[in-house]
């Protein structure tokens, strides 16, 4: 038994020491072999020592040449140096040699220099001396065509001002005479919402202003002059844009008295349209100033009245 433990003992240690000595051969196997023991470095080392009779290699490039510079002093400074060109410089084509020769028989060797010429502004003088009569004599200038020409030059550097446009000044309304109103209330039972009030106003391009109410002006940007106005129908008749979203009302009130700014006809188009759109946008009725029901009837007696103040 014990002779079989040392049997299988010796056979473990050889087996692990085989192992071993197959891992170095593997790892030493796999190595890059270095540049000195590679087989092309004596062949690159062989080439370049090879070269021909011009001191080119098989690859035709040549010896590599150390140009040392020597220092120029005194007279030699002025000389051009000679410009030592590379050992491999090709010959030139043929068609190079030619157009040097046709460059060289076109061109002379000094340069045609041609004067300058320079123009002779005409002096113009106002004293009477013999060299500004000779110079007018010769361009042809008597007093005469002097006295144009000086008038000319003036009539030209004249500037005249750009007219600014007249501003008329815009006449005063006076008392009012005559105010057209139209209501717009809630049904029966209900009322008016302040939070869905608001935005419908905004939508009609009413601006609140004075007075604390909403007014429609001549721009759709809430500037120029006021076309007419809508407040509260309960008193006092204001309104507060703070308490809005809490703010109930019976009903509005849309009113332009007359005369008016600018065409009182396109101003109550304006406001009877915006008064129907309200109507539709918060779910109320239109009535006409004396609180009744809006009708065709009324609307032409609301015209009448308009003309009436036109005539």
């Amino acid at each position: 038994m014990e002779n079989l433990q040392l049997v299988l003992f010796v056979l473990g240690a050889i087996a692990i020491i085989a192992v071993l000595v197959h891992g170095f051969w593997s790892i030493r196997k796999q190595q890059p072999k270095s540049l000195k023991e590679s087989p092309m470095s004596g062949f690159y080392k062989d080439q370049a020592s090879v070269r021909d009779s011009q001191g080119f290699d098989a690859d035709g490039i040549g010896e590599v040449r150390v140009r040392k510079e020597v220092p120029v002093t005194g007279r030699e400074e002025k000389e051009d140096k000679p410009v030592q060109e590379p050992a491999f410089t090709a010959a030139p084509s043929r068609d190079v040699e030619d157009t040097r020769q046709e460059q060289a028989f076109a061109l002379s060797d000094e340069p045609v220099q041609r004067a300058a010429r320079q123009r002779q502004e005409p002096v113009l003088s106002m004293g009477s001396n013999a060299k500004d009569d000779e110079v007018q004599m010769e361009l042809g200038l008597g007093q005469d065509s002097q006295s144009s020409l000086f008038e000319t030059v003036e009539q030209e550097s004249v500037v005249e001002p750009t007219p600014e446009p007249e501003v008329k000044a815009e006449e005063p309304l006076g008392e009012p005479k005559d105010v057209l109103v139209l209501h717009v209330v809630a049904n029966e039972g209900e009322e008016l919402n302040g939070a869905e009030l608001l935005p419908c106003l905004l939508s009609l391009n009413f601006k609140f202003g004075d007075m604390d109410i909403f007014h429609r002006h001549e721009d759709n940007a809430g500037t120029g002059k006021v076309l007419f106005s809508l407040a509260n129908m309960v008193k006092p008749g204001v309104f507060n844009l703070d308490n809005m979203e809490q703010f109930t009302t019976e009903g509005v009130v849309l009113f332009m008295t007359l005369p008016c700014h600018g065409d009182p006809l396109m101003n109550f188009s304006i406001m009877l349209n915006s008064a129907h759109q309200l109507a539709d946008d918060v779910g109320g009725r239109l009535l006409d100033g004396g609180r009744a029901d809006w009708s065709e009837s009324t609307k032409q007696l609301y015209l009448q009245r308009i003309r009436a103040q036109l005539d």
